[in-house]
């Protein structure tokens, strides 16, 4: 079971796990302008299934950014250290400008550093827990 720690980096610092089980789409394998559902488990810390929309469908979070750290060799930084990369990574990489959204970074845990080389997606979350309808990307 592969498991990936999120920061929320909008007003306070959060950490969920996100499990991809069977069937299901892991967020480090989504691709920029992919819509998703989060799942009511994202309450509670741990996400175990992604289901991707249209993004003309109401959502709420849309792959905004993707990219990797390199990881080269390099050993897995502290947590702290590999979040504040994978937050500065997403606010330079995000093109998403309106202050509708907020920016989920999303990173690997240590035992999948090497796995994903280091690859973090930046996902957009409109603020006020109401769905979007469009793209972020666009609007």
């Amino acid at each position: 079971m592969a498991t990936v720690l999120i920061v929320m980096t909008l007003a306070i610092a959060a950490v969920l796990a996100f499990t991809r089980s069977g069937g299901t789409t892991a967020l480090v394998d989504l691709e920029r302008g992919t819509c998703v559902e989060l799942p009511d488990s994202v309450a509670a810390g741990t996400i175990e299934s992604v289901a991707t929309v249209d993004c003309a469908e109401p959502h709420l979070a849309e792959v905004v950014a993707v990219g990797d750290l390199g990881t080269g060799g390099r050993d897995y930084p502290s947590d702290e250290v590999l979040f504040d990369e994978v937050d500065e990574a997403c606010r330079v990489a995000s093109p998403v400008t309106s202050d509708a959204y907020g920016l989920l970074p999303i990173a690997p845990t240590r035992d999948l550093w090497e796995s994903f080389d280091g690859r973090y997606v930046c996902v957009a979350i409109p603020f006020g827990g109401e769905p979007a309808t469009g793209s972020a990307l666009t609007g």
